[in-house]
């Protein structure tokens, strides 16, 4: 009985598919005739290593069901081993087939684990992210490639040593005294970290050409003419000049010092950031300079011309003086919104 149907499924075979190469027939085996219909047809036969019209030919004929996969979706905990351990493994832990987990892993882009890889623990997920992948390389006994890698799937933060960390007031006394670079290593903190919190605070970043007074160059202030204090120190006369304004010390020979400067009354930084520094310097009779500081030392915002779609359909049809007095703005503001919208200058009439 088993040599016809073996007979018979190798003419099946050779009808169906006369390209095919011929194989040699094997009787079946009981061993082998259990694994019909528990698994698909073409992962018999590549397992028994025949034909797969074989294979389906010899279940019909025994009026045994077609494998029925027990398809269901992939969990995340699932798809978490993919890549850590071998597709036949992963298929006997989680129930899905062989082809479905190979074809799921490629889906994800994910390779078949390196050479002596062994899967990773939740213990050692949990310390993902909690210090340098480098560290945590040389714990584990990983490559480091690999530690960055599980880490970056897991879409977990890289670890900075300096993140969320409250700055103290000395740290921030250090802002702008020396490079962010060389700073940040100072503080152990990232460079992005100090060089925010240094614009936060309005300072301009680190120039080593500018001079930073120490208690003993004030010191030298009015006890010698400018000139000799900025040949002392090396740098400018303007320098010296308003340093000494800014510290109200008067020039040697002088019975008083410099007249105190004027002082702020509470109308006059009520127009801070109501207008522009320019327009609040000239009605108060103070320096842009000195608007500027008080502005930014409490904490008040700029005012910004916002232009409006009426405002821009003017630009270009009126000169540019012309239009800042109709506006009530200045005649760069108005050439620098002009210029940036591409409208070419207004011709003379």
């Amino acid at each position: 009985m088993n040599s016809l149907d073996d007979k018979s499924d190798q003419l099946a075979v050779a009808s169906e598919s006369s390209s095919a190469p011929r194989q040699i027939v094997v009787s079946w085996r009981p061993e082998d005739l259990k694994l019909l219909g528990t698994m698909p047809d073409s992962e018999v036969a590549r397992l028994l290593n025949r034909a797969q019209i074989a294979v389906r030919r010899r279940r019909q004929k025994l009026r045994i069901r077609a494998y029925q996969s027990p398809f269901h979706l992939w969990s995340r905990e699932e798809e978490q081993l993919l890549g850590t351990l071998p597709d036949a493994e992963v298929a006997a832990r989680t129930g899905h087939p062989l082809s479905g987990v190979t074809q799921h892993r490629l889906k994800l882009h994910l390779a078949l684990p390196r050479p002596g890889h062994h899967p990773w623990t939740t213990a050692e997920d949990k310390l993902l992210g909690t210090m340098k992948d480098r560290d945590l390389a040389q714990r584990l006994g990983r490559p480091m490639q690999v530690v960055r890698e599980r880490r970056q799937g897991l879409s977990i933060a890289p670890f900075y040593p300096g993140f969320r960390r409250p700055w103290t007031r000395a740290e921030e006394e250090l802002l702008a005294t020396m490079p962010d670079g060389r700073l940040a290593r100072r503080l152990k903190r990232s460079v992005e970290s100090v060089r925010a919190r240094r614009a936060a605070k309005g300072m301009p970043p680190f120039d080593p050409k500018k001079h930073h007074w120490t208690a003993e160059d004030e010191k030298l202030l009015g006890l010698r003419p400018d000139a000799q204090v900025a040949m002392l120190l090396r740098i400018s006369v303007g320098a010296v000049r308003h340093r000494r304004n800014h510290l109200r010390i008067s020039l040697p020979g002088q019975a008083s010092k410099i007249t105190p400067s004027k002082p702020w009354l509470p109308e006059d930084m009520a127009m801070l950031g109501k207008a522009s520094d320019a327009q609040v310097a000239r009605r108060l009779g103070r320096s842009v300079t000195s608007v500027k500081a008080r502005r930014l030392r409490l904490g008040i915002g700029s005012n910004r011309r916002r232009w409006t779609p009426e405002q821009d359909v003017l630009l270009g049809k009126f000169p540019d003086g012309t239009l800042a007095r109709r506006l009530g703005c200045t005649v760069k503001a108005v050439q620098a919104r002009r210029e940036r919208l591409g409208i070419p200058v207004p011709k003379p009439e």
